[in-house]
């Protein structure tokens, strides 16, 4: 879209904040939430968490924490405290917003607001090559415009400035000029100048950078640019970004990232596209989009059981769903499932104080609306090549999923031919999912010697002691992909996931028995090489219930209220089991375990091995 066409798509005038965020009255939304039972338990912990700031000073951001990053690497330790102060932020503009009467809430407010304008960077160290500042040649008191270190735009940088200009908009009718000036002075000169005079990499990416990023600069354009010119100018550079963002989804709408991350890109896409069809009178509508409505619908395909998802790619195996973001997609798409979901014990402000969802929680969620357990299904997501089944039983649910595609996905993990089975929210063959996050956990040198991003960290076979390498040329090729009301069967060929040239075939087959009393899983395995090459097999299975040998053929995964039984052949395989510690994405240990079936060496070119995983009920 070109400057002269969104120019001339912007209506005069401002509409003001009550039409580009709310469908009614402003105060009519705020009084709804006050009142309305739903909403009660949010409030108090909103309340609580107000109060806890109120007790603490806002935390420095010195320099001994900010330089760790290049010291080790390790960037849990200046970014809780950067990540707090956007919690007092969003927890604070909630409470202004809902309770205007308190003062300490406003003072809270402003206090965090002068802070977080006085950082040295609204970057994350870590988007840094290097420590910022580093200047060859001298100052002289004759220079102007001397460029600031500090300034540079990540995600963390782009959503500050939407989140200061959402919050001004909503509750800067009370603050003092002084401080709404500062605020427009920090986002003009930290966001939208550098904006339109950089290119920025994730301008060129297809993920969540690209939506984040221009989204969250196009957002705060719409609230603190009155000039038509100069919006148009931010709004013409940030579009095509954000519509590169849409362009990375198959049509399938399934996102290789995973779920955090589709609910983090995708909401920024829909925060955006919202505020810019409002600013537009609706002439400008990013979610009419066909593709949309598929991306939509990626939270219930990928969702098995409660908070459990699939969790392939760097995705946790537990999170939340994005309530109002869900709401918001399902009031414009009736296929979109509203799951079961309370305010319960419910955190409002994410780990990292995000202020665009949280407020959206509040106002796009329809308590009257009610949601359901995720539906029994069988999906195939061709794109992606994944399969994701839920069987519902008298006994329980069950899950099943298992994927194909490429070791060179975002946020890639070398796991081409990796499945994972539940029982209920109770997982027994894993996904280790994200690690925790570093430097070299993002450094192409290191990223897979971390076990969860290894193929060693996944369940796919081990060949004459090679494992799966990165890059795109290592993928499956899918022979086929059949749901039926019986069963499901999943076939793929992964022997281009292997560098070893003697592998001329390695089929691997999934077949899902839905129809049993509990569900069943059949996994053969055909080898066929062209030499000795291949004479030494392991296959892996990645568990989370530590397995145990049962007597020859057969080993049991005992979990609270099922065992999952793996039968083989005895005479074929022998089993071995390895715990695997693996840091998760928020720091904490957490133990898994190898489960290797290593098979009987021998010099046959062609080989079938069978193995049936089946559920037993707990006597």
């Amino acid at each position: 879209m070109s400057h002269n066409s969104i120019y001339e798509l912007l209506p005069d005038g401002s509409p003001g904040i009550g039409h580009w965020l709310f469908r009614e009255d402003r105060e009519a939304v705020r009084r709804r939430i006050m009142s309305e039972p739903e909403f009660q338990p949010v409030l108090e912990r909103l309340a609580a968490d107000g109060a806890g700031f109120l007790r603490q000073p806002i935390t420095e951001l010195p320099w001994t924490l900010f330089r760790r990053v290049w010291e080790d690497g390790f960037r849990k330790t200046y970014e809780p405290v950067f990540f707090s102060r956007r919690q007092r932020l969003t927890t604070f503009g909630l409470l202004s917003w809902l309770f205007p009467e308190r003062a300490d809430y406003r003072d809270g407010l402003l206090d965090t607001v002068w802070a977080i304008c006085g950082e040295f960077s609204w970057c994350v160290p870590v988007t840094f090559e290097s420590p910022p500042g580093l200047r060859t040649d001298g100052y002289s008191v004759h220079e102007q415009n001397i460029p600031d270190p500090g300034i540079w735009i990540d995600l963390f940088a782009a959503e500050t400035a939407f989140a200061l200009a959402e919050v001004m908009m909503l509750t800067g009718h009370s603050w003092p000029e002084t401080i709404r000036d500062r605020v427009n002075r920090e986002v003009y000169r930290r966001i939208f100048t550098p904006f339109l005079v950089n290119d920025f990499f994730w301008e060129h990416v297809r993920n969540n950078w690209a939506a984040v990023c221009a989204g969250s600069i196009g957002a705060a354009a719409i609230y603190l640019i009155e000039d038509k010119q100069e919006l148009a100018l931010i709004l013409d550079k940030a579009l095509p970004t954000v519509q590169l963002f849409l362009e990375g989804f198959g049509e399938d709408g399934a996102c290789l990232e995973g779920y955090m991350y589709w609910g983090y890109g995708f909401g920024f896409y829909t925060y955006f596209a919202e505020l810019l069809s409002r600013r537009t009178d609706g002439a400008v509508d990013l979610l009419a989009d066909p593709k949309v409505k598929q991306v939509a619908l990626f939270q219930q395909n990928c969702f098995l059981d409660g908070r459990k998802v699939v969790n392939f790619s760097d995705s946790p195996e537990e999170w939340d769903v994005y309530i109002g973001l869900t709401h918001e997609m399902a009031r414009r798409f009736p296929e979109v499932q509203l799951p079961a979901y309370t305010f319960q014990d419910k955190e409002i402000c994410d780990h990292c104080g995000r202020w665009a969802p949280a407020f959206r929680n509040l106002i796009w969620y329809e308590p009257r609306s009610q949601g359901e357990e995720w539906r029994e299904a069988s999906i195939y997501l061709a794109d992606a090549q994944w399969m994701v089944s839920r069987v519902e039983k008298l006994d329980g649910k069950f899950s099943f999923a298992a994927k194909g595609g490429n070791n060179d996905e975002p946020h890639n993990h070398n796991d081409v031919g990796h499945f994972i089975v539940l029982a209920g929210q109770e997982t027994f063959l894993a996904d280790i999912g994200a690690g925790q996050y570093t430097k070299p956990y993002f450094a192409p040198a290191t990223r897979y010697s971390f076990i969860c991003n290894s193929a060693l960290g996944h369940s796919v076979p081990i060949i004459d002691g090679v494992s799966q390498q990165a890059g795109a040329a290592y993928r499956a090729t899918v022979r086929q992909a059949e749901i039926t009301t019986e069963y499901d069967r999943f076939v793929v060929e992964l022997q281009d996931a292997y560098h070893i040239p003697g592998l001329l075939k390695l089929q691997r087959s999934w077949t899902w028995h839905k129809n049993d009393v509990l569900p069943k899983l059949e996994l053969e395995e055909h080898y066929v090489f062209s030499a000795r090459a291949g004479a030494a097999l392991t296959e892996r299975f990645i568990c989370q219930v530590k397995p145990v040998i049962a007597g020859a053929g057969r080993v049991e995964l005992v979990g609270t209220a099922f065992k999952l039984v793996l039968s083989y052949d005895a005479a074929l395989m022998e089993p071995v089991v390895e715990p695997l510690p693996s840091l998760n994405h928020f720091g904490y240990e957490k133990v898994y375990y190898a489960l290797d079936m290593r098979v009987r060496v021998t010099d046959d070119l062609e080989r079938r091995l069978q193995f049936v995983f089946h559920f037993e009920g707990l006597a």
